[in-house]
């Protein structure tokens, strides 16, 4: 009877961590198909809220292979759009569009090193973004097997954001045209 018990134990002793590995490499995989979407820019904007006091509502569809990898990409996501491609309008809320604050469709190669580190997994870009309702407020929808399309409502600093972005020398001020 001891024997069969020390098989049993050993037996669990080699399946309990080799299951926990494999559930850790499947969510190692969501994560990198997530920042491959992210290092791709594959998401969608749409203008949620009027702007106030230098800031605007957004809502921001995040692709992924799961609900938390889509959500956890959408701050990312945000800030990005407002920097490069700017927030479309929305006519059925009156809401008129965002231009881009970078309008030098090089901008971003050109300052390759500084987006990275700006973009990485944790970076800078969260100072300028706040998700604005809760998880459970979040539109989700699935498509396929194994994709979901989240909707998530980020407060994007625009202003604030432009600000850092005229520090590091990417754009011109908005009063560098004027003489002084």
């Amino acid at each position: 009877m001891k024997s069969l018990k020390y098989l049993l134990t050993a037996i669990l002793a080699v399946i309990i961590p080799l299951s926990a590995a494999a559930a850790g490499g499947t969510q190692k995989k969501k994560k990198k198909k997530a920042d491959e979407n992210t290092m791709e820019w594959y998401y969608e904007l749409e203008a949620y809220a009027a702007p106030y006091k230098g800031s605007c509502d957004v809502k921001v569809w995040s692709y992924g292979p799961d609900v938390i990898t889509a959500r956890d990409q959408a701050m990312k996501n945000a800030v990005h759009g407002a920097i490069f491609r700017g927030v479309p309008g929305n006519s059925s809320k009156r809401l008129t569009a965002l231009p881009p604050l970078v309008e030098d469709i090089m901008a971003e190669q050109n300052n390759k090193a500084f987006f990275d580190a700006f973009f990485m997994n944790g970076g800078p870009y969260l100072r300028f973004a706040t998700k604005t309702m809760a998880d459970g407020n979040d539109e989700i929808l699935k498509y396929g097997k194994k994709n979901y399309k989240v909707g998530v409502i980020v407060t994007v600093q625009y202003d604030a954001l432009r600000k850092a972005l005229e520090q590091q020398g990417i754009i011109n001020s908005l009063t560098s045209g004027f003489a002084k």
